[in-house]
């Protein structure tokens, strides 16, 4: 049986735009993305992801406008759950990399085909990109089983679209290594030796900052 159209559907996170880069002519609100607010920079929107082989790692995604919602029989505000759970869906395979040096871990997801293994020492980021990890940001299920690994509220940093790293309020190096992770996936020139687990493409770069989850939302950590 055909899987329908609305199990294709995930989240995408974004940065903000700035205002002087913004578009002259806004689309027609019925082709305008559904974009909601998320933390700091961040909002969330929705795509299809189809398979294209033409496309990077066999994948593009198409936005999930309001004319679309009516066409798929989703209704906008049932968006968020229902990305989240296709997912996870998609990406059966879920490792943590911990650190072997602080309380941080890297998470990454995957298809089912081959990828870090769960545990491995260095906890950089995974060699495959395409699992969209910041994406983990809307599972509340995972986040609340993650948040019981770290002392503190959970901090995490979501540097790119495919990067998701983790730690607690409680390990002051472990927020330490999330602001490390940050500056090596936006770092022009790392040098020679370099991890290319940390190269991500520009188009995908989210944000600096790190978040800090409170009483079931999410703000910027300060300081």
């Amino acid at each position: 049986m055909t899987e329908p159209r609305s199990s294709l559907i995930v989240p995408l996170m974004k940065a903000r735009v700035p205002a002087e880069v913004q578009l002259e002519f806004p689309l027609p609100p019925g082709e305008e993305p559904v974009r909601e607010p998320f933390a700091g920079d961040l909002y969330v929107t929705y795509a299809l992801e189809l398979a294209d082989e033409a496309a990077a790692l066999g994948r593009r995604y198409e936005h999930v406008a309001r004319r679309h919602c009516a066409e798929l029989g989703v209704a906008p505000e049932a968006l968020r759950r229902l990305a989240t759970i296709n997912l996870r869906n998609r990406r059966p395979d879920l490792s943590l990399s911990w650190y072997p040096d602080v309380r941080a871990v890297t998470v990454a997801l995957g298809d089912g085909g081959s990828g870090p293994a769960s545990g491995s020492g260095g906890g950089a980021g995974a060699a495959r990109r395409g699992g969209l990890e910041a994406g983990l940001l809307l599972d509340e299920g995972f986040l609340e089983k993650l948040a019981q690994d770290v002392e503190g509220d959970l901090v995490v940093a979501a540097p790119a679209r495919d990067v998701f790293v983790a730690s607690g309020t409680g390990h002051p190096d472990g927020v330490d290594k999330l602001r490390w992770a940050v500056a090596q996936v936006w770092a022009e020139d790392r040098g020679d030796g370099a991890d290319p687990a940390w190269d991500v493409p520009a188009g995908s770069l989210l944000t600096h900052q790190l978040m800090v989850r409170r009483g079931g939302g999410w703000e910027i950590l300060t300081g």
